[in-house]
């Protein structure tokens, strides 16, 4: 209220201030123009200009409120336009997902030149042509989408693999998803595809590794890893075959390695332990002196009764040093029929028949299994004692 108070005395002392002025001295201005002449005082010259510029504003304003409806429609007919696309890209993302492919493509085909979402469109017209086996065609559009938008490379890769994968183009697909792998390696979708596709290919060296990184980057739960891991690993050394010279010393360094870089749920794992013994032991075929030391050592340390078993299966060069050296594991595991079982085949071996009945009498005794009944057929047949080998037999033919 003071405020307004203020300003209405400054009004006036000013208009009383101007008013006085006029009245001392109201100026003089003379406007020439060729023959024409205007003469005026300075105030009235002011006035004018006052006058001319309030109905140069009033003009414009008439002329905006004059075109206010011609932009009312222009809003009205973009917003419909809008709607319109965004109708028609619902459509087209159903019929994708119902599988009419040959409608969706339509439908994206026509948003595609003027669509204000080409980061939804492009893709998925990609998609609808390459189900129906348009790859160039698919590959040029998402080509355009790279250009129009460098960032959208990513997205690029995972739609060609998806493509390749609907149509069966695993490798198109591998080489797909490795490129995405290159620019994003925490790429979650792109990895657990890669994971599937490995599997299939049963690329298990490439599939361990990417198991590594995944388990890094916490994609995968605790239990989920070891379970890939452990069935990598296991496929991987089901698929190492015996070689012949530098070929066999090759593929025994590569399971080596594989195995000295493998995490602790592969390396104390039971079953994952019997196949890399039993890998070993193909590589190496009759001279298999690392297979042999690698089952000693790992005996000390986790005792297994399946590795155990496996020992007495191995083309040992000294039978008898390797039988004091299964004796003497008694001390830890007296009470192992696995443990009695091998004992007696490598008593066989070395014909040592008495001891090899006692080892495979407490092998049955402690756990009757097929391998102990068959074990001790062969060794009473050898014997001459047929009828108990034959018994043997028939009992073994139970399990």
């Amino acid at each position: 209220m003071r405020l307004l108070i203020l300003v209405v005395l400054l009004v006036l002392l000013g208009g009383a201030g101007i008013g006085t002025l006029i009245n001392v001295d109201p100026g003089y201005v003379l406007l020439a123009w060729g023959d024409t002449s205007v003469e005026m005082s300075v105030w009235v010259l002011l006035l004018i200009i006052v006058l001319v510029f309030a109905a140069m504003s009033l003009t414009i304003r008439f002329i905006i409120a004059l075109n206010l409806p011609f932009r009312v429609l222009g809003s009205w007919q973009e917003t419909s336009r809008i709607k319109r696309m965004q109708l028609q890209t619902r459509h087209g993302l159903l019929a994708l997902a119902d599988g009419q492919n040959v409608r969706a493509e339509k439908k994206f085909a026509e948003l595609a030149p003027t669509t204000t979402q080409p980061i939804v469109v492009l893709p998925a017209l990609a998609t609808a042509m390459g189900r129906q086996g348009k790859i160039a065609e698919a590959q040029e559009v998402l080509n355009k989408l790279v250009v129009e938008f460098p960032g959208a490379q990513q997205l690029v890769h995972l739609k060609l693999a998806e493509i390749s994968l609907y149509q069966g183009d695993d490798q198109a697909a591998l080489k797909a998803l490795q490129s995405l792998h290159q620019l994003n390696p925490q790429h979650a979708e792109a990895n657990q595809m890669l994971l599937d596709l490995l599997q299939r290919l049963q690329m298990w060296p490439q599939l361990i590794d990417l198991l590594q990184k995944v388990g890094s980057y916490n994609q995968l739960s605790t239990e989920q890893l070891a379970q890939q891991q452990q069935l990598a690993y296991g496929r991987a050394f089901s698929a190492s075959r015996r070689q012949e010279g530098s070929a066999a010393k090759s593929s025994l360094d590569q399971l080596q390695a594989l195995w000295n870089k493998a995490p602790k749920n592969i390396t104390g794992h039971g079953p994952s332990i019997i196949g890399y013994a039993k890998a070993m032991a193909r590589i190496e075929g009759d001279s298999v002196t690392n297979t042999e030391a690698f089952i000693e050592q790992t005996l000390k340390l986790h005792w297994i009764d399946e590795l155990v078993l496996e020992y007495a299966h191995l083309p040992l060069t000294d039978l008898q040093k390797s039988l004091i050296k299964a004796e003497a594991w008694q001390a830890n595991a007296q009470q192992s029929a696995a443990l009695q079982l091998t004992l007696g085949r490598l008593c066989r071996h070395l014909e040592l028949w008495g001891k090899a009945q006692d080892y495979l009498q407490a092998s049955i005794t402690l756990q009757a299994s097929k391998e102990a009944h068959a074990e001790m057929a062969r060794l009473q047949h050898k014997m001459g004692h047929i009828e108990v080998a034959i018994e043997h037999y028939r009992q073994a033919s139970v399990f």
